[in-house]
């Protein structure tokens, strides 16, 4: 029940702190994405279940909020988990900077083509053109963000792992 409220308190400041503070930085940081690269770590690297739960409810909140792209962000979210669970078993391993970031990108990546396939056929009945080089833009910088947060993630591991255990969100070798 501890895991649960410390984790859940962690998501909550996590998510006030990329809502409130990174969306309010200037172009291109303000496309930081804290809680996503957060939730991939916490999966990928230290293969915690809570980072998966993480993904999930950052596309509830977003629905929520509607602060997404698509009227549907907890299926886009809850699908790119999935992804992210079977790319993290079947292809990549947890021991190598490569594999997390690889992992974190084509999730990503799997976000912002369903993002991109729903404005593509929504713009179908506008009059007005959809601005492509702003989308491509906004995932060009998202991702090399996503690579830079997740690359200091991975090289921060020993004191990030050491604080989580400190807060009950990843098991110790005595809880095992």
């Amino acid at each position: 029940m501890i895991k649960f409220f410390t984790s859940a308190l962690l998501f909550i400041l996590l998510t006030m702190v990329e809502f409130g503070f990174v969306h309010g930085l200037p172009k291109p940081f303000l496309f930081t994405p804290l809680v996503f690269a957060c939730g991939v770590y916490l999966y990928q690297h230290l293969g915690s279940p809570i980072g998966v739960w993480w993904i999930f409810v950052l596309g509830v909140f977003l629905d929520f909020w509607h602060l997404g792209l698509v009227p549907f962000e907890s299926l886009v979210y809850a699908a790119a988990a999935f992804l992210m669970v079977f790319l993290g078993r079947h292809f990549f391993t947890n021991h190598s900077l490569y594999g997390v970031v690889a992992n974190a990108v084509l999730t990503m990546f799997f976000i912002h083509f369903v993002h991109g396939v729903y404005l593509f056929f929504n713009s179908f009945g506008e009059s007005l053109p959809l601005p492509w080089s702003s989308f491509f833009g906004f995932v060009l910088w998202q991702t090399v963000l996503l690579i830079l947060l997740t690359s200091v993630l991975f090289f921060l591991a020993r004191k990030i792992e050491l604080f989580l255990k400190g807060l009950l969100i990843v098991p110790t070798r005595e809880s095992l």
